[in-house]
């Protein structure tokens, strides 16, 4: 009996990755993207699919999302390989209210309107600032905090010590970087 349970953790041993990170596929994953109903705020185009994308779920509302769009424009910057897309959940605002928050923060990357939370429930999004990382695969490769300047909720800290999201995106494309999840702290997604 002993030998049937050790064979079979050896079979399920090489999947633990994929069964560690508890999404879907791959290629469905990428089909579920291409397939939500996400409203660009500043064009009519689509996300790009099969490419690799930092997808960071934001509120115009949200002081912590405000203080963070300095650090998401120097990522585009240092990182114009990879996609960053902001996600705005939900129905309290309009094309308008985020039109303005890209335009106050000068956002240099897309943001999408998730009216529906399809996307939102797709990718398990919980808070704001949230970030989930995928590479060109479909792998999520990253999800969690930006990085680690938010101690606690309302306590900063004063020296960030670890940047979650940086080293994600450098790591992307090396087959050695391994999975890395983060508990994000922000502002709850709310079901409006």
């Amino acid at each position: 009996m002993k030998l049937v349970v050790a064979i079979g953790l050896m079979f399920l041993f090489p999947f633990t990755k994929v069964l560690g990170q508890g999404i879907l596929p791959k290629k469905i994953l990428w089909a579920q993207i291409d397939a939500s109903n996400l409203i660009n705020v500043k064009s009519k185009t689509k996300v790009a699919l099969k490419k690799n994308t930092a997808f960071v779920f934001i509120s115009p509302e949200c002081p912590l999302c405000r203080n963070y769009m300095l650090v998401l424009n120097d990522l585009c910057k240092k990182y114009p390989q990879v996609n960053i897309i902001g996600i705005v959940p939900g129905k309290s605002y309009t094309l308008e209210d985020i039109k303005q928050f890209a335009e106050n923060y000068n956002a240099g990357f897309d943001i999408y309107l998730d009216k529906d939370k399809t996307f939102t429930k797709i990718l398990n999004a919980k808070v704001t600032p949230e970030t989930v990382v995928i590479d060109q695969n479909g792998n999520v490769r990253y999800r969690g905090l930006i990085d680690n300047w938010q101690a606690k909720l309302g306590v900063k800290r004063k020296v960030i010590t670890d940047h979650y999201l940086d080293d994600a995106l450098h790591g992307i494309n090396t087959e050695t970087y391994k999975y890395v999840e983060t508990t994000p702290l922000g502002c709850l997604i709310n079901d409006l």
